[in-house]
């Protein structure tokens, strides 16, 4: 058997090095993984100005391997004197501060970072699969769980207040008491592949999916027989594919990656690294330093969160303040879209005859041209509320990949950029990383917007008394068990919906019931009292308000979730608009459509 192949294979020839990966080889034949900040320390050594650097490509062919084989051994001998030196040198006591307990090695990640010393910030980090598959996982996570664990603190304007607003709203607004739990705590659909990334990646920000008899994945569902489904059953593993561990979950390979500080990720290069350093204007190694940092979860909550604020997450996390957050006025960042002529006039017939749209009152204040709030609908709390579920990768691909949000649009065009290099591991990861599907049971009919929904799971399970004596009940692949029984299938029930349901959509909210819902998205009962306290809040006037009349659609819907992503006046940017000083002195009542504005 060939040893060099991790099968049973009996050919020659094979490889001793795993692949695809990146080698660099000094003048003195010292091979190791490719990692251009290592370069640094030969400029330094032979003190070489970056601007001297030249590169040049070659050809290996056996003329060439023939010379290397036989260059004279005087650098192998010279080698061997350093090494000797080196033995005889006493340990670094410092060497000990660098060392962690062996629990915080196994849950941590090692990263290597490049820093500006002058200007005391991230020029870039190398790291392998590990990290930059944890940051490739936040594309899959639903906007709740990115809510959640940023916590009440998270500055991320009206999306904190939509959330906030679901965790004071009553169950007795919502179809089921589950459906608050859901949008609070959202799956995503790629929890399953979660269980094999770094354990750091599982921070609380999903649990996997438990499976209670009869046929359900909520505890304490009623089942059509009238019994509570409380008996959890156990997942059968499956064995490990890739045993190896030579690919990742996303990625191939032993690869190594450079991930600047904006989060554009790409393979390691020497090239890209000199570029780097040429677009920042570095001419002097001297001012780089390289430092080597653990990541563990606290690095990584903070990343999740920076990443959708900041331009700079990597020295914010890393150099900065942990527990010091800049705040960020989001609405600095939608002023073009004040610019941008929002709404249109569209008649009474027009908006009777647009077929799946809802129908929502806005009251403005004239003066202070801002949309004090809106009325409308169980409908329009279910749309604002399913944003929630909505995986970060599919509200990049549904805005066109301009989310104006921090660094994540760059993530994104990172896992298409290392697609076009065959870096990533399938075409299915691909899609689940660029066009992530909604958990199972998370769509509802009020969505509008084009984001699929995972088909639910039907696991198999073994109905054979013999079996549960032994093992309990437990999921597995459709087969027999040793008693000769065969498994059955299950059906898993939609959560939304009181009885036993299976089929998909439904909505969160029940109806009928009317909302109001402010300008930076706090969503709750419509109550007229409310109101005053809004008008006592910006001292507006009774007869300062003006009553309008929208028509909400899929592009309505998608200017609503990219407002609710950078600003505080989600409303006010979306659907208000100067009018013409000629009409200005003939004030009436007005039926409006917001234009899209991506």
């Amino acid at each position: 058997m060939n040893q060099k192949f991790p099968h049973a294979v009996s050919e020659l020839r094979g490889a001793f090095i795993a692949g695809p990966a990146m080698s660099m080889v000094t003048d003195e034949l010292i091979v190791k993984p490719l990692s251009p900040i290592s370069s640094i320390s030969l400029l330094s050594k032979f003190n070489i100005p970056i601007s001297d650097i030249e590169e040049h490509i070659v050809c290996m062919g056996k003329r060439r391997v023939t010379t290397l084989y036989f260059t004279p051994f005087k650098f192998q001998r010279r080698r061997a004197k350093e090494k000797k030196r080196n033995r005889e040198e006493p340990f670094d006591s410092h060497s000990f501060q660098q060392l962690n307990s062996m629990a915080a090695k196994q849950m941590s990640m090692s990263l290597t970072l490049l820093v500006d010393k002058e200007r005391k910030r991230v020029i870039y980090a190398e790291s392998g699969k590990d990290f930059v598959e944890t940051l490739l996982s936040f594309l899959t996570m639903p906007l709740g769980t990115v809510i959640k664990l940023s916590g009440k603190q998270s500055n991320m304007g009206s999306l904190t207040m939509l959330y906030q607003s679901l965790e004071d709203l009553d169950l007795e607004f919502l179809s089921t008491k589950s459906c608050k739990d859901m949008l609070l705590h959202p799956k995503s659909s790629a929890v399953e592949l979660y269980k094999n990334l770094h354990p750091l990646v599982d921070i609380g920000a999903t649990k996997p999916t438990q499976y209670y008899i009869c046929s359900s994945t909520v505890e304490n569902t009623q089942c059509c027989c009238g019994k509570t489904m409380g008996w959890e059953i156990s997942v059968k593993k499956d064995e490990d594919v890739d045993a190896d561990g030579r690919d990742g979950v996303f990625v191939k390979g032993k690869m190594r990656f450079m991930i600047r500080d904006d989060l554009q990720v790409s393979v390691v290069s020497s090239s890209t690294f000199f570029a780097v350093l040429r677009e920042f204007g570095i001419s002097d190694a001297s001012v780089l330093e390289e430092r080597n940092v653990n990541v563990g979860e606290e690095e990584v909550l903070h990343l999740l969160k920076r990443f959708l604020l900041s331009k700079t997450p990597l020295t914010d996390v890393f150099l900065g303040e942990l527990n010091t957050v800049d705040e960020v006025d989001l609405d600095l960042k939608v002023i073009a879209l004040d610019s941008v002529e929002m709404v249109q006039s569209q008649t009474e017939k027009e908006m009777r005859s647009d077929s799946g749209k809802m129908i929502v009152k806005l009251f403005l204040s004239k003066s202070n041209n801002k949309v004090l709030y809106a009325e409308g609908g169980e409908e329009i709390a279910d749309l604002l509320f399913s944003f929630l579920a909505f995986p970060l990768g599919s509200i990049v691909k549904c805005l066109g990949g301009c989310t104006s949000m921090g660094c994540l649009d760059n993530l994104y065009k990172s896992v298409e950029d290392l697609s076009c290099k065959d870096c990533i591991k399938s075409e299915e990861c691909k899609a689940m990383l660029l066009d992530p599907k909604l958990a199972p049971y998370f769509g509802t009919k009020n969505q509008l917007l084009q984001i699929e929904e995972q088909v639910p799971c039907k696991p198999n399970i073994f109905y054979c008394s013999s079996c549960y004596v032994e093992k309990g009940p437990y999921i597995t692949g459709p087969r027999t068990c040793s008693h000769g029984i065969r498994s059955i299938q299950l059906s898993t029930v939609n959560k939304k919906f009181p009885d036993e349901v299976t089929e998909l959509e439904g909505a969160f909210m029940a109806g009928p019931a009317m909302f109001m819902v402010t300008d930076e998205l706090i969503v709750k009962p419509l109550s007229p009292i409310s109101s005053i306290s809004l008008l006592r809040k910006f001292n507006i006037p009774v007869s300062d308000i003006e009553e309008q009349i929208v028509c909400i659609g899929e592009k309505e819907a998608i200017s609503l979730l990219k407002a609710s992503l950078i600003s505080n006046s989600v409303l006010s940017n979306v659907f208000y608009t100067k009018k013409p000083k000629q009409m200005e002195t003939k004030p009436r009542r007005r039926i409006f459509q917001a234009h899209d504005f991506i």
